[in-house]
């Protein structure tokens, strides 16, 4: 006799107050007993996580307020209902074991068949891409039977023959993948589902409350009315719009086409990038704050782009949150550890280990195994070193020798290399199942990051998040090692750690939240979230309503037609959701933004469209417009008085500096402050991501070839053929003494560019050797060691010089001091500069020189040594020797600078240049950059009218 299906018996309840109290004080009234409330023959279903914990908590504050014993009900999420219902004959397979299924089925199949499909891949293609389409697949198939749809069913609505070949064709194939996983001895979870339905063999012993569920999928629609158990649903909502939901508590998507919402203008707020919506954030929680507490507040977000910055901003205002959507696996310590892996694995480049080195367990492996090493005096600062060695010399090729200048200057850069090979060897050489591989990734797991953190796994609650992620990734390395031998797949390591990077992404891992703390919730948990007061960030398109626009498989119309999840649906459970949180908070505010966290441009939701015209037109435009009142923010640094700059690092002005370089003085004349960070501290940018020749290093690789032709026997060549050759053999050299045979691609085009100057300069040189010049010396230096000096105020400077080339004249007896640029400039317009209407000094390099030139030995009367650039430009037209023409005045001027510069130096005054520079390379110690520019915003802020 069959079974008949049971009528679900739906509740309405007041939208003015949250759901899931009024749902929970409803059980307690129905099944309270003697001294208990039994709900252990009762499933509670929930649309997701949050709203399943929140419930849980709401149960066991009822069963305390009257005194009770709580028997708990069972408790699931609307994802894990559907496997309570039946019983598969075969276990059912995990996502990765149906991807490998689809990637084993579409492999294997003749490449002609899949032209419909994939016209580009073969079965001599990698595995990579067929699992991508595998990937690809296996979603589109979820997504058809949630909705009670075939690929049969797509391909009687395609609209044109090559759409009905491709379905037909996924159809076909669709059999050949169930026929893989049955050899595997499993099932595909949405096809066992949609027999158990159609055969009528679901199930169910207990009472199913459905909670808040108002967007369940139409197979599980399905499977409740085959089901013969009581069942119940609780719809937030009043009872006389009941055609607006089915039996279920799901919407009638039509039901809602023409819902006006009560949004008003208060409820709205302006901003600007995400950057601002982050700080209208923080505005509204201060106004909050005088009336709710931590836990009586909500942030929302409709995308998860949004979550970092506005933790940022918040706890930067000295506010705890929690963030309810977790991170993704691949976000964490142990996804970034296989991700810089798998590019190393891969790529075997400096660079990439470069990157690797970088992670805090593999730093700290390679500062262990240095440590161990007694060939090495202090491996600690092994890192500074490593990065120098990188934007020095541009290694590429891991395997390639290094240039003969690097293995010189950086040898504890080959021992991290050699850590890291040998670190990495159990992941490297031939092919194995992926089984396999995961059985070796979990045991190098364990011994690069230690027992502490993956070995016995902690509850959520004692955890961090660090060890929730290693636990997560050895429990989903475990899974995977017991894969089928019949879906499993040969494959290097490298793509093995792909399959996992991919597999990552789509897991989660969260901390445990703590009763203090603000959360940050998901658009999708709002709606039953019952605290009264609300943030929630980007009420814009296209985070609500989500909408498909391009969907390669399945667009809109086609998906209207079938009846698939389409953007009417989506409006419908969102417009449902606005409704909610807009009737039952007692302070909300959603806050509008004009770009993404992207920077992409992103209008008003059309949410703002289902109130009256009048109203949405009001709307709009308040919002486009940008402006709105500001509330003002307390400041994390409240000791510190409001017209108070950032404080700044203080110097020890009592370190006596004996000698100073020629550069150093310019450095001195720009800001004293950065002149000490440099040149008495030491401190220097180094930017490891460099990919080029920075400016300075391309100057260098030109000064290293015409240097080592001055100091070559053809310096006093005559032809500008040989002086070319000549000067390209010699940077040709430099470029492999300094960045190896093998340059990175960028610096082999700038070697070419430099390349291409010095044909200009050979033609400038043959010009200058026939005007009666001749080299004398290159790279002459003077220092304290040859008495070059300044004496002020009683007191001893050393000076530092090196002078790039010295030119004499027989015929004359002059002399010349040139100086290499790789610009076109004349020497004035580098030395001076017009303030005022009078000419100031800004560099004091020739001038200096002049006063060097006693200590060279030359034998020559300062005044009459000529000085200048020997100018090797881009232009063609500027490439030439500029000899300086600097008045006596002008030379006076500068000698008095050079003394008021080492007396400053000698008594200690190196405050900053009030006007800042223009390129700073210490922006983060003077704070000139975000903090400052942070400070005058919360001033700015204060001073707005509310």
């Amino acid at each position: 006799m069959p079974i008949s299906p049971s009528v679900c018996e739906t509740l309405f309840f007041p939208d003015d107050r949250p759901l899931l109290p009024q749902a929970a004080a409803f059980f307690r009234e129905r099944y309270r007993g003697t001294g208990k409330l039994d709900l252990s023959n009762i499933i509670c279903v929930l649309p997701a996580l949050h709203a399943k914990r929140r419930f849980e908590s709401l149960l066991q504050w009822e069963a305390a307020e009257h005194d009770l014993k709580l028997v708990p009900p069972v408790l699931l999420t609307v994802g894990s209902l559907a496997e309570r219902l039946y019983d598969s004959e075969l276990p059912l397979a995990i996502d990765f074991e149906q991807t490998l299924a689809w990637a084993n089925t579409l492999r294997s199949a003749n490449p002609n068949r899949l032209r419909p499909l994939s016209p580009a891949l073969s079965s001599d293609s990698d595995f990579a891409p067929w699992l991508e389409l595998a990937a690809t697949i296996r979603l589109l198939h979820e997504e058809l039977a949630s909705s009670c749809v075939t690929f049969v069913d797509v391909a009687a609505a395609a609209e044109n023959e090559n759409d009905r070949l491709r379905w037909q064709l996924l159809d076909a194939l669709f059999g050949e993948y169930l026929q893989v996983l049955a050899q595997a001895n499993l099932a595909d979870p949405s096809h066992a589902q949609a027999i158990a339905t159609k055969s009528r063999l679901c199930r169910c012993d207990k009472t199913i409350a459905l909670i808040g569920t108002s967007d369940l999928s139409e197979s599980l629609i399905a499977m409740l009315r085959t089901l013969s158990c009581p069942q119940i649903a609780f719809v937030a909502g009043d009872e006389r719009h009941s055609r607006r939901f089915n039996e279920f508590g799901s919407l009638q998507a039509d039901a809602w086409k023409n819902i006006e919402l009560s949004i008003e203008d208060k409820h709205l707020v302006a901003a600007g990038d995400i950057f601002d919506q982050s700080l209208a954030v923080a505005e509204w929680l201060a106004d909050y704050g005088d009336r709710f507490s931590a836990d009586q507040i909500t942030v929302g977000v409709t995308d998860e782009s949004q979550v970092g910055p506005i933790e940022v901003e918040l706890r930067h205002r000295g506010l705890d949150v929690y963030r309810h959507l977790g991170w993704a696996l691949s976000q964490t310590a142990v996804g970034r550890l296989l991700n810089l892996t798998h590019q190393f694995l891969q790529r075997r480049t400096w660079p990439a280990l470069s990157a690797l080195i970088r992670h805090a367990d593999v730093h700290d492996l390679v500062t262990l195994e240095l440590s161990r090493d007694s060939s090495l005096e202090s491996p600690l600062d092994w890192l500074e070193t490593f990065d120098q060695l990188m934007v020095n010399h541009f290694p590429v090729e891991l395997d390639n020798l290094l240039p003969p200048l690097a293995r010189k200057n950086y040898p504890i850069a080959e021992k991290v290399r050699d850590v890291i090979v040998h670190w990495t060897a159990p992941l490297v050489g031939g092919t194995r199942s992926v089984s396999q591989w995961c059985k070796a990734i979990d045991k190098w797991l364990i011994n690069i990051c230690g027992e502490e953190i993956c070995g016995e796994e902690l509850p959520e609650t004692e955890a961090n998040r660090t060890q929730l992620a290693y636990q997560a990734m050895r429990r989903q390395l475990q899974r995977y090692a017991k894969l089928s031998p019949q879906l499993d797949v040969d494959v290097d390591a490298a793509s093995a750690m792909e399959m996992l990077i991919g597999r990552s992404a789509e897991m989660r891992i969260g901390e445990a939240a703590k009763p203090e703390q603000i959360e940050i919730l998901g658009w999708l948990d709002l709606a039953l979230d019952d605290a009264p007061a609300l943030v929630v960030v980007g009420l814009n398109h296209p985070f609500v309503p989500q909408a498909v626009t391009s969907d390669p498989f399945l667009p809109g119309s086609l998906r209207a037609k079938l009846g698939v999840m389409d953007n009417e649906r989506r409006f419908a459970r969102d417009c449902y959701a606005m409704h909610l949180m807009l009737k039952n908070r007692l302070a909300i505010r959603f806050i509008v933004g004009k770009t993404a966290a992207n920077g992409a441009p992103t209008p008003p939701s059309r949410m703002i469209a289902a109130t009256p015209p009048e109203d949405c037109a009001r709307f709009v435009r308040q919002l486009l417009d940008g402006a709105r009142n500001k509330t003002p923010l307390w400041h994390p640094w409240d000791d510190v008085p409001r017209d108070a700059p950032l404080v700044i690092p203080k110097l020890d002005n009592t370190v006596q500096v004996k000698s100073m370089s020629v550069t150093a003085f310019k450095d001195y004349l720009a800001c004293p402050y950065r002149f000490y960070l440099r040149h008495v501290l030491g401190l220097r940018p180094v930017d490891d991501t460099m990919s080029e020749l920075a400016a300075n290093q391309f100057g260098d690789l030109v000064h290293g070839a015409v240097e080592r032709f001055g100091a070559s026997h053809d310096k006093d060549e005559t032809q500008v053929k040989r002086i070319e050759a000549s000067l390209i053999e010699h940077l040709h050299a430099y470029a492999a003494d300094t960045y190896g045979e093998t340059a990175a691609t960028a610096v082999s085009l700038q070697i070419a560019q430099a390349k291409r100057r010095l044909k200009v300069v050979a033609q400038r040189q043959a010009e200058r050797i026939a005007a009666g010049w001749i080299i004398h010396k290159v790279e002459a230096s003077v220092g304290e060691k040859t008495g070059a000096g300044i004496v002020v105020d009683g007191q001893s400077m050393g000076l530092r010089g090196r002078f790039d080339r010295i030119d004499f004249h027989p015929q004359s007896g002059r002399w010349a001091i040139l100086d290499y640029k790789t610009h076109g400039h004349k020497p004035e317009k580098k030395h001076l500069v017009k303030r005022n209407g009078e000419l100031c000094w800004i560099d004091l390099q020739l001038p200096l020189y002049r006063t060097m030139i006693p200590f060279l030995n030359l034998g020559a009367d300062p005044d009459s040594v000529q000085l200048g650039y020997f100018n090797v430009s881009g232009k063609d037209e500027e490439t030439q020797v500029n000899i300086a023409e600097f008045s006596p005045e002008l030379l006076k001027r500068a000698d008095e600078i050079i003394v008021d510069c080492v007396r400053g130096v000698l008594n200690g005054m190196f405050d900053p240049a009030p006007e800042g520079v223009e390129f700073d390379d210490y922006g983060m110690i003077l704070q000139t950059g975000i903090a400052q520019r942070m400070l005058q915003e919360a001033r700015a802020n204060e001073e707005v009218d509310v």
